[in-house]
């Protein structure tokens, strides 16, 4: 069979060479390109996990801020407290009757009683440890004589000044029981912890 050369294209072998070397070099560049957009990639990649990273320690910083925030108000408020405290404890030791080197205070576990509770009182006669009446309106604390005399004024914070002239079985210690006019009033104030001086008759 005869070969049909009239459709024959001839190619001049320098033409060839020079679209092989053009050839060559586009691979060498495709290559580079993609090691290029590779590196592109896993640095984006490596960004966006620092950006994740960055935005987590930032939300960490303001839940931080916000808390500490929250501490400052609570201790403003403690604070604010104390100072007011302190202020109605001085003011009480300036108005102590003949305060003297035997006055003392400190923190005490306070209570209250009622008027003829089956708790207190040996007869349970409507009369304290003294033989004072059992009116709230005198204002008596139940103490523990060993520690606090009878006689005695005891200035309790934000309740004022009482004065002791009875005691209790489970008054032992640093505690103090209030006389109340209710039951209702005595349930209702529970056991708490307050400051109180201490001012001895003979102080």
């Amino acid at each position: 069979m005869k070969a049909d050369w009239e459709t024959a294209v001839v190619v001049d072998p320098r033409t060839l060479e020079s679209l092989g070397k053009d050839c060559r070099r586009l691979r060498r560049g495709t290559r580079r390109l993609k090691g290029a957009l590779c590196v592109t990639l896993a640095g984006a990649v490596v960004f966006g996990a620092r950006l994740e990273a960055s935005s987590r320690r930032l939300g960490e910083t303001e839940q931080g801020l916000r808390e500490c925030r929250k501490s400052f108000t609570r201790s403003s408020g403690v604070l604010s407290a104390l100072a007011r405290s302190q202020e109605k404890i001085l003011l009480a030791t300036e108005r102590a009757p003949s305060v003297g080197t035997k006055s003392w205070g400190r923190r005490f576990t306070v209570t209250k009683y009622t008027p003829r509770s089956p708790a207190y009182g040996k007869f349970d006669d409507g009369l304290t440890a003294t033989l004072t009446k059992a009116d709230p309106k005198n204002r008596i604390v139940a103490v523990d004589p060993k520690l606090i005399p009878y006689g005695s004024w005891v200035w309790v914070e934000d309740l004022g000044w009482f004065h002791a002239e009875d005691c209790g079985a489970a008054i032992k210690g640093f505690r103090l029981d209030l006389l109340a006019a209710t039951e209702q009033d005595a349930m209702g104030f529970g056991r708490q912890e307050r400051f109180a001086i201490v001012v001895p008759t003979d102080a």
